[in-house]
């Protein structure tokens, strides 16, 4: 006769390494899907997905490529970094790097290093550039007074 405890058991263990081995697969796939490029498009294809996806034949919906973004407005991240100059936390010119930037629309720590930025005055220039983006979301949200 068979003991139902070690039947349980040897159940448990297979899911359990059943389980294990699934969230390893997928930890191993996520990565590798997340470190792969994009899959390139054609430019004939792109065209064609971008004008079926904006508007529909005969619809008169107006064709969402060619209507114009809103502008960016810099300037809450500009004051931002010029203060960070004001205080002594960076260099002019090093306001200049994070100035190029932010209109450029990105903010690379890399580059940012490779320019001889401290890792203190890196952790100053996201501080003060996130609080702007809190003080942002905070007024778009409609939570301020």
């Amino acid at each position: 006769m068979k003991d139902p405890t070690s039947r349980n058991a040897r159940i448990r263990y297979t899911a359990t390494g059943a389980i294990a081995a699934l969230a390893a697969v997928g930890a191993i796939a996520g990565t590798v899907a997340l470190a792969a490029p994009p899959p390139a498009k054609t430019r004939d294809c792109a065209a064609a997905a971008s004008r079926e996806a904006t508007k529909a034949p005969g619809s008169g919906a107006p064709d969402k490529t060619s209507a114009p973004q809103p502008p960016v407005d810099d300037q809450p991240f500009l004051g931002a970094v010029q203060q960070l100059v004001a205080n002594g936390a960076i260099t002019p010119a090093q306001g200049q790097i994070v100035d190029r930037e932010i209109q450029a629309g990105r903010l690379d720590t890399d580059t940012l290093a490779a320019a001889g930025f401290t890792p203190t005055q890196l952790q100053a220039v996201q501080q003060a550039l996130g609080n702007v983006k809190r003080a942002l979301a905070h007024n778009v949200n409609g939570t301020s007074k």
